[in-house]
C-alpha cells in the first residue's frame, strides 16, 4: 500500500528526476562519423616466393562528415552524459534550431511508415518549457502534462521508478522499444534490489499511424515489480506524436505543444 501510494504522489511531482543512461550509443555515433574503414583491392603483385594466401589490407580513411551529422554532433557536444530533462535557456535555443535545420534534411520519406522506427532506442533528452514570465505554481507540471496530453512513456516510467525507496533499490537504464505488434511502444526501467534480486518497472502505449508523419501514442499499460498499477484517468494519456526526423541512428520526435524528444538507436 505505501508503495502505490508514493507512485500516485511522484506522477504529480514538479520536475522528473533525471538518471544516467549510457553514454556509449552516442560515442559510438560520433565515432562513427569521425572514421570509416574501407577493404583495399587485392595487390597483384606480391613476390614469387611469397605465400600463395590472398593479403588483405584494411586501411582507415578519414572521410568528413555530413552537414546532417555535423548538426546531430552539434547537439550531442551541447548535452552532458546521460538522459537530459532540463538545460540553460541558451542550450535549449540552440538545440532547437539545430532541430530545425535537420527536420528540412529528414532523408525518410514518410516516417511513421518506415521499417526504420521499430527497433531500442535510448532516450537522450527531453525539451521543456520556458519558465520565463511563467507563474510559480504547484499545479504548473500537472497543467502542462494535459496540455501536451502526457510524459512519454520512458519519462513516464522514470517517474515511476523514482518513487520506489532509493535505500533500496538502484534504477537501472532506460530503453524504449518499438516493435510491429501492439501495444508497440515498450519503456523499461531496470531495478536491482540491495540483495541482488531484479525487477522492472514498465509502461506500454499504443502507437496508431495518423499520417506521414503523425502518429498518436495511447496509454494501455504500466506495471511496477510485476504488479499492475491502476492510474488515475488523468495520467492514462493520449497524445500526438509528430516525426520530424528519422535515420538509422537517430530518431526525433515533438509533442503536440512542440517539445521535443531525441532518441538513439542502441538496436
Amino acid at each position: 500500500m505505501y508503495v502505490k501510494q508514493s507512485l500516485l504522489i511522484a506522477l504529480f511531482a514538479v520536475t522528473v528526476n533525471a538518471f544516467s543512461t549510457s553514454p556509449f550509443a552516442v560515442r559510438n555515433y560520433q565515432n562513427a562519423v569521425a572514421s570509416r574503414t574501407f577493404m583495399s583491392d587485392l595487390a597483384d603483385d606480391s613476390p614469387s616466393d611469397t605465400s600463395n594466401e590472398d593479403t588483405i589490407d584494411i586501411q582507415s580513411e578519414t572521410v568528413e562528415p555530413t552537414v546532417s551529422e555535423s548538426i546531430v554532433s552539434s547537439i550531442f557536444d551541447d548535452l552532458p552524459e546521460g538522459l537530459v530533462t532540463s538545460v540553460s535557456k541558451d542550450t535549449r535555443a540552440k538545440i532547437n534550431e539545430a532541430i530545425l535545420k535537420l527536420e528540412s534534411m529528414n532523408p525518410t520519406e514518410e516516417p511513421t511508415m518506415s521499417p526504420l522506427l521499430n527497433g531500442i532506442w535510448s532516450l537522450r533528452y527531453v525539451g521543456g518549457y520556458d519558465d520565463d514570465w511563467a507563474l510559480k505554481s504547484p499545479t504548473r507540471q500537472l497543467a502542462l502534462f494535459a496540455y501536451s496530453g502526457g510524459y512519454s512513456p520512458g519519462t513516464f516510467a522514470l517517474s515511476l521508478a523514482s518513487s520506489l525507496p532509493a535505500g533500496l533499490v538502484d534504477v537501472g537504464e532506460l530503453e524504449i522499444a518499438i516493435s510491429r505488434e501492439q501495444p508497440r511502444v515498450e519503456a523499461k526501467v531496470d531495478v536491482k534490489f540491495l540483495g541482488g534480486a531484479s525487477n522492472s518497472v514498465i509502461v506500454k502505449a499504443r502507437l496508431e499511424s495518423n499520417s506521414s508523419v503523425r502518429l498518436s501514442e495511447t496509454y494501455e499499460s504500466a506495471s511496477v515489480l510485476g504488479q499492475a498499477i491502476d492510474l488515475p484517468e488523468v495520467v492514462q494519456y493520449s497524445r500526438d506524436l509528430y516525426i520530424v526526423y528519422l535515420d538509422e541512428d537517430i530518431l526525433i520526435v515533438r509533442d503536440a505543444s512542440g517539445v521535443p524528444e531525441i532518441l538513439i538507436r542502441k538496436q
